[in-house]
């Protein structure tokens, strides 16, 4: 039903105007409490882990839909729909299954297979020193794409039942609308420098009729969710209460007109829906496309804001280091992200020291609230960037609005929890901070003012419940 995400927006409103707009007294104080709680339990991962699953984390900004399943569902959804799979590439396809393909259900009782499939399509027990970590990673994708296919709904219901569990209020899943119709506008207008002249033809051709269609992907999706969930009933799974919106995702790796003609279908989407909140570009910033276009491409973003100047951007910017790619192209691309499309989010921002005058940038971000999306576990497994080599704490420490996210955790084997245990034991954050973190998330989310201002509000009012469990002494 889609009253579900307008109901829980409406529930968010009416939390913002019955809190107290001040913290009670004694709120200080539970907060020392708290942060000495967290300094115990450094030391002790376990532990640490059990009371950061409990403490309020706002939301995960930065996460794939795809990416965020688990494996394990993968294979029993695509055994149920009748899916396949190559024993050897583990590549799945719709049925019939032919040549050596089986059925993805004979997964289900062979172990061997199981285990293979688990270890192709995510990053389970994977070894760095014997295969590149970001190949593997960006590999699953291809491989478990047409398992997971139809079954967006059930993974988002995956999703928001992890998130609740963990304490989340918000998520902002990405998601590839219509990319045959916009693949196909493209092939017919085709490229032209003048971004003017492109947009024009490109309406003209009919991109926006697919507009209804990629609506209804984001109802069925919430709809299949709230069914899961029971978001109707009268006993509702905690996961309903996790508000949704969407974000599109744009292949950046594909040639100039396809790009633009995504770009420019995002941002006739998001006029147009609600359900759709922001926009990114996502595939390897490394692969062909992506470097050699990307100035091309930021600038593409640049005009497309003028002319959609109320829609929202957050950028895949950095995700590289030396090695990934030659050192000319770890120069500027968080700075072009910023300065050029302005972005108002950047993901990864991983190759900051690589970059020409990162301070710069950081002052730059700073002063345009540029918020950072940082992914700790996909940063070690990708680029083996973790500690202190990942620059966390130079944006941190420049001011600029930081928050926590996942990128892939069905991918990687985490969750957002994880990403506040290595903050505490890699990077050496106190609680305070990672409370900060959490309260950034919700001010740098894509919500509306309203939905904002009442999501910060039900945040406090998490946050004084928790830390009412570690009063001072």
């Amino acid at each position: 039903m889609r009253s579900r995400p307008f109901l829980i927006a409406a529930l968010f409103l009416l939390t913002a105007f019955l809190l107290p707009a001040t913290a009670p007294a004694g709120a200080s104080a539970n907060v020392a409490g708290a942060a000495k709680r967290l300094d115990n339990l450094r030391q002790k991962p376990e532990r640490l882990r059990q009371f950061l699953r409990g403490m309020p984390k706002g939301t995960d900004l930065h996460t794939h839909l795809s990416g965020a399943v688990y494996a394990e569902a993968m294979i029993r959804w695509g055994a149920e729909d009748g899916k396949c799979v190559d024993p050897v590439t583990f590549v799945s396809t719709f049925p019939p299954c032919t040549g050596d393909q089986v059925p993805l259900s004979d997964a289900l009782s062979n172990t061997q297979l199981w285990d293979q499939i688990l270890g192709a399509w995510s990053m389970r027990e994977f070894r760095p020193d014997a295969f590149s970590g970001h190949n593997h990673f960006f590999a699953t994708f291809d491989l478990f794409g047409s398992a997971f296919s139809g079954r967006q709904g059930d993974g988002l219901a995956q999703v928001t039942q992890r998130a609740a569990n963990q304490n989340e209020q918000y998520v902002e899943p990405l998601i590839t609308p219509q990319f045959g119709a916009t693949l196909a506008i493209a092939n017919q207008v085709g490229y032209d420098p003048d971004f003017g002249s492109m947009r024009q033809a490109m309406l003209d051709a009919g991109i926006t009729n697919a507009i209804p269609a990629a609506g209804l992907t984001a109802t069925s999706t919430l709809d299949r969710r709230s069914d899961l969930q029971g978001c109707e009933t009268d006993d509702p799974d905690t996961g309903c209460d996790v508000l949704v919106h969407f974000d599109v995702q744009v292949l950046r790796n594909q040639p100039p007109a396809v790009v633009f003609a995504q770009l420019l279908f995002g941002f006739e989407l998001m006029k147009a829906d609600p359900n759709w909140a922001g926009m990114n570009m996502v595939q390897p910033e490394d692969a062909a496309y992506s470097t050699s276009d990307y100035n091309l491409h930021m600038r593409m973003i640049k005009y497309l804001r003028s002319i959609y100047p109320g829609e929202n951007v957050t950028l895949h910017a950095g995700e590289l280091v030396p090695g990934v790619v030659p050192p000319s192209d770890l120069r500027f691309h968080i700075r072009q992200a910023v300065n050029i499309a302005r972005a108002d989010r950047i993901g990864h921002g991983a190759d900051l020291r690589w970059e020409r005058n990162p301070g710069q940038i950081l002052r730059s971000m700073k002063n345009k609230g540029t918020c950072l999306e940082a992914n700790l576990t996909s940063n070690q497994q990708i680029l083996r960037l973790y500690g202190k080599r990942h620059p966390i704490r130079d944006y941190v420490k420049a001011g600029v609005k930081v928050t926590l996210s996942t990128d892939d955790e069905g991918v990687s084997r985490t969750d957002l929890t994880a990403q506040y245990v290595k903050a505490v034991r890699q990077h050496g954050f106190g609680y305070r901070r990672l409370k900060q973190f959490a309260q950034n998330g919700l001010r740098c989310a894509f919500l509306t003012p309203a939905e904002r201002k009442a999501a910060l509000a039900d945040q406090n009012r998490r946050f004084r419940k928790f830390e009412a469990r570690f009063p001072t002494r």
